[in-house]
């Protein structure tokens, strides 16, 4: 009787140490398996995000084409065409002033820059290059008595200023924000340096007045010039815009910008800019 207690106990031991044994091999099996499976099927915490949108950081570089309106006031230079008529010689002289001219032209250049981007806000440095190649001009009259040589003989003179504006560049500061994926509209301001050639001429025409005395020679028209080249003058410009993501290292730009010279060579020169371009990030 009491063999076969024990032999009871014993057995249920034994089953006990086999069934807790089996769940431990079974529990293994479901963790090595769990440890193949993907995290989300884990129920792991790590989120999967989805792709966002372009950044515009980094170096990029491209080229533009624009329609711009140059305007030139040419008035403060009418004592320089004065001066080149020989007023000292001249009596009871008189002159038109030189005048203001604007015309349009065509405008070919490129941009090189690097930006930054905090969330939203991008700012960033630029440098551009325009060459334009477009001249204007005005003219005057000068009137008076020329009294050296032979007073009997009256002068006129006619004057003219030319400045063909060749080329000029500008470094400025960009700030712009990234709207949506596509546009980021921004804002420019900076320094500019312009190339000028200045041509000033007067035409003089000589005549006989009434009661010259017969036999008077009277010389043929002449041209006094001076040609100022390669002249530098220096100013500022400003402007809006909207970059355009075509590509995730490609994108394209519309602008307006204004460029002022205050003092170039005794002119005050101004440009409206209306451009297209591209470029390319890096």
């Amino acid at each position: 009787m009491i063999a076969a207690v024990f032999n009871r106990s014993l057995g249920e031991r034994v089953m006990r140490r086999l069934l807790l044994c089996g769940v431990a091999i079974v529990g293994m099996g479901i963790d090595a398996n769990a440890a193949d499976m993907p995290d989300f099927l884990r129920g792991s915490t790590t989120v999967i995000e989805a792709p966002g949108g372009p950044r515009w950081d980094g170096f990029y570089i491209g080229g533009h084409v624009g329609w711009s309106v140059p305007g030139i006031d040419f008035t403060n230079n009418t004592n320089d065409i004065q001066t080149l008529a020989g007023l000292a010689a001249i009596s009871n002289a008189s002159a038109t002033p030189l005048g203001t001219q604007d015309s349009t032209s065509i405008h070919y250049g490129g941009f090189a820059g690097y930006q930054q981007q905090w969330d939203g806000a991008v700012v960033g440095v630029e440098a551009t290059y325009n060459w334009m190649d477009k001249a204007l001009t005005t003219p005057n009259a000068i009137t008076g008595t020329f009294l050296p040589g032979n007073p009997a003989l009256a002068y006129s003179f006619g004057g003219s200023e030319t400045a063909r504006i060749i080329d000029y560049a500008t470094l400025r500061v960009k700030g712009g924000w990234a709207a949506s994926s596509m546009f980021m509209p921004y804002a420019t301001f900076g320094v500019a340096v312009g190339r000028m050639d200045i041509n000033r001429a007067v035409v003089v025409t000589a005549s006989a007045p009434a009661g010259t005395p017969p036999g008077t020679v009277v010389p043929a028209p002449f041209a006094v010039t001076q040609d100022l080249i390669n002249q530098f003058g220096y100013g500022y410009a400003a402007g809006v815009g909207i970059d355009i993501c075509l590509m995730a290292n490609l994108f394209a730009r519309v602008e307006y910008e204004y460029v002022q010279f205050p003092d170039f060579q005794g002119l005050n020169a101004h440009m409206h800019n209306v451009r297209v371009g591209a470029a390319l990030k890096f």
